[in-house]
């Protein structure tokens, strides 16, 4: 009997990756074009409460709302029942937040991919999980959709007023900066 195909493994996203996937306002296109499906720790789901949004030159507080995404079903969540994955988590609290260390331990004992851009956690992760950077889910979504250059340059906007750039070093920095200027 030939082998089953292999499911990809679950995207588990940490609360930077939630709040910047959110700001761009696109975020149930960005998960529905992923591979595999999308979870996030209740961990998560209480840390990432607010974005900031700039109107009219101020910036505000704008609530994340994840509740259609998570009735819809592209959304999980998940949330800690093994003593060896409360163990992980309580050993990663010492270098990394809550949510963070949660989403962390969740994927090294599941082995899921973990989305963040906390470059600490990359560094601290590194080899002890599969990492993805949420900048590889956007541009994913805008090349498998054939997104317009000015919808993905609104939807980085939105990250860009949220707090985040991408680093001058990250790998997809060109690309961040040729989409946010694309005219």
């Amino acid at each position: 009997m030939p082998d089953s195909p292999r499911l990809p493994p679950v995207l588990l996203l940490d609360a930077c990756a939630v709040l910047s996937l959110y700001a761009t306002r696109r975020m149930g296109e960005i998960l529905a074009v992923s591979a595999g499906s999308v979870a996030v720790t209740d961990f998560v789901l209480e840390e990432a409460l607010y974005i900031r949004r700039v109107v009219e030159g101020e910036i505000e507080r704008e609530p994340v709302d994840l509740v259609p995404l998570i009735a819809s079903g592209a959304l999980t969540i998940f949330s800690a029942d093994s003593e060896a994955e409360l163990q992980t988590f309580i050993d990663l609290t010492v270098d990394l937040d809550d949510g963070e260390a949660m989403t962390a331990a969740l994927a090294i004992h599941r082995g899921c991919v973990l989305v963040t851009d906390d470059r600490k956690a990359e560094r601290l992760l590194a080899g002890r999980v599969q990492l993805r950077a949420t900048l590889e889910l956007m541009r994913d979504w805008a090349r498998t959709e054939g997104v317009a250059a000015d919808e993905v340059r609104a939807a980085l906007t939105g990250v860009y007023e949220r707090g985040y750039q991408a680093p001058t070093r990250h790998p997809l920095k060109s690309w961040w900066d040729a989409a946010i200027t694309a005219q």
